[in-house]
């Protein structure tokens, strides 16, 4: 595979939520939205530092989806309107190369929830090509392309850590709370020091997290299964072209053509995936599907002399993506067809 770099500085990697919202007057609005930039922290470590600023409930803070903090991310976010317009303009930190602050979009009737955006828009600048692949694959201005929808590592944990998200939330599942909390110590993520400075059960730290948080970890132990089940159907569909990799501790199997991708999507459109919930202190389970293959069209621009990397190239690639769906996840198998 092609060694080119992604996300060689965090401005490589520009994200976009895109969300419909219905604006409506500040005299009749129980909501204000603002547009949350961020770079080096997550989603749920930038809501949980804007509630304690605010002085508000970290679960009065809504949003759509999460985030990642390597690169530079925008989303709308929810506050109620009885906090101050100016408390919250005022919302900023730099701490080095992290950083979030905020923008006024608008006022609502109602506020963000999860799984309310329709997708996400990527600006992705790869680096360190070849001159070849200017000419060759990136000469054309837009690319079909369809891509296996693995959850990516970014699911399983945070850069730096291990990428053990699973298996704290297949802990908390199978009700060994005790467990849980240690594997989520070792994660080295912001939840990480908040288990590790709590003194009371191992049960009750995750029950007084945010909802939001709390769910996440049971997300990505479903996220992981599905994962291996998409494997299992590449390899019971594909005949060639099939690429074993492991990225951060995580497997996955790829392929390096278009065609076989479409032969995945062809025999099986959808798979089923498992939800988790915790309802009254008890796991809840139900039932979901997800698509086993995404499309978008990749525009080419930027082609350039690569300032960071000398001799070399690099272009700028800018698509839309559904919700759940990994632009790394594309980027790593457009790697494999670029010859």
């Amino acid at each position: 595979m092609n060694r080119f770099e992604v996300k060689h500085v965090p401005e490589d990697f520009l994200v976009r939520e895109c969300v419909a919202v219905r604006l409506v007057q500040q005299e009749v609005a129980t909501h204000q939205f603002w547009l949350l930039r961020k770079c080096g922290y997550t989603t749920m470590e930038a809501v949980r530092g804007i509630a304690d600023e605010l002085g508000v409930p970290e679960g009065s803070v809504g949003y759509c989806g999460l985030k990642d903090e390597d690169g530079v991310t925008e989303q709308l976010i929810s506050i109620p309107i009885t906090i101050p317009v100016d408390a919250v303009k005022r919302l900023e930190v730099r701490e080095g190369s992290r950083w979030y602050y905020v923008q006024p979009y608008g006022f609502g009737d109602a506020a963000l929830r999860v799984g309310q955006m329709e997708g996400n828009s990527f600006k992705i600048i790869l680096r360190n090509l070849e001159g070849r692949h200017l000419d060759g694959f990136f000469a054309r201005k837009k690319i079909n392309f369809m891509f296996l929808n693995y959850f990516d590592t970014q699911r399983f944990g945070v850069p730096g850590g291990p990428h053990h998200s699973h298996l704290v939330g297949a802990a908390m599942t199978n009700g060994d709370w005790d467990d849980a909390r240690q594997k989520l110590i070792e994660l080295n993520s912001p939840e990480s020091r908040l288990a590790a400075n709590w003194s009371g059960a191992s049960r009750d730290f995750f029950f007084q997290l945010d909802g939001r948080v709390r769910s996440f970890f049971p997300a990505a132990y479903a996220s992981f299964m599905w994962n291996n089940e998409l494997a299992g159907l590449v390899d019971a569909t594909a005949m060639e072209g099939i690429h074993r990799m492991t990225v951060d501790g995580i497997d996955f199997t790829y392929l390096d053509d278009t065609s076989a991708t479409a032969g995945v999507l062809s025999a099986r459109y959808e798979l089923p995936i498992k939800r988790y919930s915790f309802e009254d202190h008890a796991v809840a389970r139900s039932a979901s599907v997800r698509a086993t293959v995404a499309q978008t069209v990749i525009e080419v621009a930027g082609r350039a002399d690569d300032e960071y990397f000398q001799g070399r190239k690099r272009v700028e690639l800018s698509f839309f993506l559904p919700s759940g769906s990994y632009a790394t996840a594309a980027v790593r198998q457009l790697a494999l067809q670029i010859a």
